[in-house]
């Protein structure tokens, strides 16, 4: 029997290992498949693997039935089953009006179909409200009108190669980029429908001359598999596969020109687009999670800042710090992503830490700002020093602003009733939720001890997918709380066991050296007892790692890829 507490995000998490790590011989189905995201998934080993997300331990196939509990139970979830096609005409009832019941979008379907266009349209409106359909942007379409943007030398280089293929020079003939599919003002980005005649050679040509740092809303990687798969020909002029390719180019660089999220794409024969329903609301959280998952599709990272230091430095030396390390992670990173530093990175001192909440805001704002891309900061800011109660905040700063404020709701043994606590995790602060967003995940954050305090206090996870710890300090043994492994294994590794998702913390090292201290942690361990947990089960490594020599000592940075997890 299927246990009743998998609910829907334990079957995604599911997905996303499977696709992962692939799925074991023997599991495979032989009749029906779960569509999810454009990718197809056996169903009943995806319940197996979700039940390691909601209950630590995967399920064995014997423990509940396959067919229709197992595919009740993931359309009762919101899922599509669909029939393999091997199995088709096996399947397919004779009569015409059964036939019409039958969930065929595996079965040919015509990519022409002007409903398609129209469900997609009225599904963007049921999420975000206004949306333009062929809706033109003033964009030239010519290299050189580029001169002067930071794109200039690869938009030349792709246009050249695509002259150079094969020979075709002149296909540009029209000075303004023609209509976009769709446009969605709010939150503001494009959504292109490719149908078959978009994927040939020259787009395959073109697409492999992005450049690595590029952001994108869809996958690059498979639309150059489809490409090379399709390879369609359009000859019509005879430069119509330059022409096509070379706009379109510009349809995925025109976000960067115009201050607008990553152009979304959609392919046409990747799901029978007119079988969804507008008025159907799980049908709406379908679409809704095809095109948050595109936007996931933009590389996602945490950078932690593992500071070792002298005890000398100042608010405004700190800020210097901050500036540079954002520039530096940047620079090395593709995408959105966080930035986390340690608790307590600035401090207000005998004041509330809210008197300081307009001088961060502004300064983080404008070192943001330099930068194109959406990177959050996550700060520690403490206040009332030397006096009880103290507050002890973690906020987010992105370019709108503060995004997130969350006082410390969990005490550590030592501090009984010197740290004035929120009184639970969803007690706002300042009128600000502790919860923030970026790139469809949820991040949490957490005030130092508070990943003590999600197991602890057995809080059930509301749909994070990201833990934030804005951790205080380590010193010496014998000089001060010094509880290094204790803290990754009792807080992170403990946490991220109940809540099934990553925790990524930051710290300051007082006389102390950070050696491999892990500033993130993924649980894995199924039923294991968080006591015996050992860094070197912790299966997540940092992509890229770096270090600043400062006045005030040395900082650490370790940047973790979430597409990886």
């Amino acid at each position: 029997m299927i246990p009743k507490n998998i609910k829907r995000e334990h079957i995604i998490k599911a997905t996303e290992e499977a696709k992962r790590v692939g799925v074991p011989k023997g599991r495979s189905s032989k009749k029906f498949l779960l569509e999810y995201n454009c990718e197809h998934y056996p169903p009943k080993y995806i319940i197996s693997l979700a039940n390691k997300y909601a209950n630590t331990r995967e399920l064995l196939p014997s423990e509940f039935g396959g067919g229709k509990e197992t595919n009740d139970f993931l359309r009762a979830l919101g899922f599509n089953i669909i029939v393999e096609v091997s199995t088709l005409k096996k399947t397919i009832p004779k009569s015409p009006k059964k036939h019409k019941e039958m969930n065929l979008s595996r079965i040919h379907h015509d990519e022409r179909c002007p409903k398609c266009k129209e469900t997609i349209r009225k599904l963007l409106e049921k999420i975000y409200g206004k949306v333009e359909q062929n809706y033109k942007f003033e964009v030239e379409t010519h290299p050189e009108d580029f001169i002067g943007t930071p794109y200039y030398d690869k938009l030349k280089k792709i246009y050249e190669t695509l002259q150079n293929h094969r020979g075709y020079k002149d296909f540009v003939r029209s000075k303004k980029l023609d209509n976009v599919d769709y446009f969605v003002p709010e939150p503001g980005f494009i959504v292109e429908f490719d149908e078959s005649q978009h994927f040939t050679e020259l787009r395959r040509i073109a697409l492999r001359h992005y450049p690595d740092n590029f952001q994108l809303g869809f996958d690059k990687e498979k639309w150059i598999k489809i490409c090379k798969e399709t390879d369609a020909k359009d000859n019509v002029p005879l430069y119509r596969d330059e022409q096509r390719a070379w706009y379109d180019t510009l349809r995925d660089f025109l976000p960067e020109f115009k201050g607008l999220e990553p152009t979304i794409r959609l392919y046409s024969k990747e799901t029978q687009w007119c079988s969804l329903d507008p008025k159907n609301p799980r049908d709406i959280v379908k679409f809704r999670e095809i095109i948050e998952n595109r936007q996931r599709k933009l590389s996602s990272w945490v950078a932690t800042v593992i500071l070792q230091s002298n005890g000398r430095y100042s608010n405004e030396e700190r800020l210097n710090i901050l500036s540079q390390i954002v520039d530096l992670v940047a620079k090395k990173t593709v995408g959105n992503g966080v930035i986390l530093f340690p608790g307590g990175w600035f401090s207000a001192g005998k004041e509330e830490t809210r008197s300081l909440y307009k001088w961060v805001e502004e300064n983080v704002k404008n070192i943001l700002n330099i930068n194109e891309r959406n990177i959050v900061v996550c700060i520690g800011i403490d206040g009332r020093i030397d006096q009880y109660p103290r507050d002890q905040i973690g906020i987010a700063v992105s370019k709108k602003g503060i995004e997130a404020i969350g006082r410390k709701f969990q005490q550590a043994p030592q501090e009984k009733g010197h740290v004035e606590l929120a009184k639970d995790h969803l007690s706002k602060e300042d009128g600000k939720s502790r919860v923030f967003e970026l790139n469809g995940r949820k991040h949490f954050l957490c005030a130092c001890y508070d990943s003590f305090g999600i197991r602890k206090k057995g809080i059930s996870n509301f749909g994070i997918d990201i833990i934030l710890d804005l951790v205080h300090s380590f010193y010496k043994p014998g000089k001060g709380p010094s509880g290094v492994f204790y803290f990754a294994r009792d807080g992170f590794a403990g946490a991220s066991k109940h809540w099934a998702c990553p925790v990524f913390g930051a710290v300051v090292f007082f006389d102390r050296d950070p050696k491999n201290w892990s500033s993130g942690v993924y649980w894995n361990q199924g039923d294991k007892d968080i006591k015996k947990w050992r860094y070197a089960d912790n299966p997540i490594k940092p992509k890229v790692t770096f270090e600043l020599n400062i006045e005030e000592g040395v900082a650490s940075v370790k940047i973790y890829n979430l597409e990886m997890m």
